[in-house]
Order: structure tokens, then C-alpha cells, then sequence
């Protein structure tokens, strides 16, 4: 089995110089956790928000597959740990994809939904995040490839087209998390959050 102690990840920073900070004090975070990491720079772009956001998971993931780094995860510079990283929690490569953080915001698409999957995780529908998310294999790398070409294509977030897919896709979330959180003002009152209300076993 790949434990988590065994991840590699790609972090999502701009180059825009404002983002400087960001990306010093992500990189001191993840010297901290002692995983190998790299940075992948998302040049300034006259495209919408949307389809840079979209764009940068897709170049991060395209980065995994050709760097042969799976399982990895792909994080946004605003992510800090909610707990500590669960180093010796086993990867479950049944999964499509694996949220390491959660989002109740409700766009429309349902309320947040958690189901026992096994002893270490739970099936997520319905969230609307990316802000924490982890490649199990290379299956998995291909459809969060297409999904992110999908949602250039329709100008939609990638998190959106998420939530619509969690309803056939099997999407899962470690029982200990939120593993990570969004610092954003905007983001963290949806992010920063416990999972007992969302669990409909």
C-alpha cells in the first residue's frame, strides 16, 4: 500500500509579483512537512479567473503524469494544514480523486454529503473544492485532466463540475479531515469546517 508519507506535490502559486508572499510562506509549510514539492507558476493571463484556476490543476497534473510522481497532490497557495498530516494513512487507489479539503459552500448543487466508505474514509458529494486535491493513479490523472479541459470549454469552475460528477464518480475524503483549509477570507468560513454535520450513514 502508498501511505501519504509517500506523496509528492505540486503547489499552484501566480507569478503576478503579488503573490510572492504566498508562495514563501507555502514553501516554508511544505519544507515543514518534509514531502518533495515543487511549484508550478501560473503566468499572468488576460483569461477569466475561472479558466486560469482550471488551468493551473490541469498543468499541474499533466506535470505529474510526465514526471511519473504518482500518487501526488495538487494544492493552491492558500491552503494551511487543519490537522496534522496523516503521514501513515494509506492512499486508496479505488478512489477517482481524494479531497484532503472540504467545502459546504452550496452553489446549488446539494448540501455537502459524507458516506462511510471504508475505516479510513468517506465518499464526498458535493463539494465545492480544489483547493486540496490528491492524484491516486494514473487513471484518476486523466480524468482530472479532462475535467479541467471540460470546464475551460464551458467556462465553468472545475470544482462545480466536480460536485455534478461526485453523483456517479467515486470521490473520497479522509475520515481524520479536513486535512487542509483555505485562508482566503472568502473560502475559509466554507472551509475551515468539521465534518459531523455532513455524515448521512
Amino acid at each position: 500500500m502508498i501511505k501519504f508519507s509517500d506523496l509528492y506535490i505540486y503547489y499552484i502559486n501566480s507569478e503576478l509579483p503579488a503573490f510572492n508572499g504566498k508562495r514563501a510562506l507555502m514553501e516554508d509549510k511544505l519544507t515543514e512537512l518534509k514531502l518533495p514539492y515543487e511549484r508550478v507558476g501560473v503566468p499572468a493571463q488576460k483569461n477569466s479567473t475561472v479558466n486560469i484556476v482550471s488551468g493551473a490543476h490541469r498543468d499541474a497534473t499533466i506535470r505529474g503524469l510526465e514526471n511519473n510522481t504518482l500518487p501526488f497532490l495538487i494544492l493552491e497557495d492558500d491552503a494551511e494544514l487543519s490537522i496534522d498530516f496523516p503521514f501513515d494513512l494509506n492512499v486508496c487507489q479505488d478512489a477517482k480523486l481524494i479531497y484532503l479539503g472540504l467545502s459546504l459552500y452550496n452553489a446549488g448543487q446539494g448540501k455537502l454529503q459524507l458516506k462511510t466508505y471504508n475505516d479510513d474514509y468517506y465518499s464526498v458529494k458535493n463539494s465545492l473544492a480544489a483547493h486540496a486535491i490528491l492524484i491516486p493513479s494514473e487513471d484518476s490523472a486523466n480524468y482530472y485532466i479532462d475535467l479541467c479541459n471540460r470546464s475551460i470549454e464551458k467556462n465553468n469552475w472545475h470544482d462545480k463540475e466536480l460536485a455534478h460528477d461526485s453523483q456517479t464518480e467515486l470521490f473520497l475524503t479522509p475520515k481524520k479531515g479536513p486535512i487542509f483549509y483555505q485562508t482566503d477570507p472568502h473560502t475559509k468560513p466554507v472551509t475551515d469546517i468539521t465534518l459531523g454535520d455532513f455524515i448521512v450513514d
